[in-house]
């Protein structure tokens, strides 16, 4: 998932540990859902704000 995304394999495991990444756990391998990434980068985003044309 590291390569796919271009994110660090550490931002990754950190994400998951602090159970912040959507993943499960079967019999000690963690899996991701190919969405995992783009969700929470989506729930994360920061929109601009307006800016006020000046006078």
């Amino acid at each position: 998932m590291a390569q796919q995304s271009g994110w660090p394999e550490g931002r990754i495991r950190r994400l998951i540990s602090t159970r912040r990444l959507r993943h499960m756990k079967i019999d000690g391998l963690i899996l991701l859902p190919e969405t995992a990434i783009e969700e929470f980068t989506a729930a994360h985003m920061v929109e601009p704000e307006a800016v006020s044309p000046s006078h």
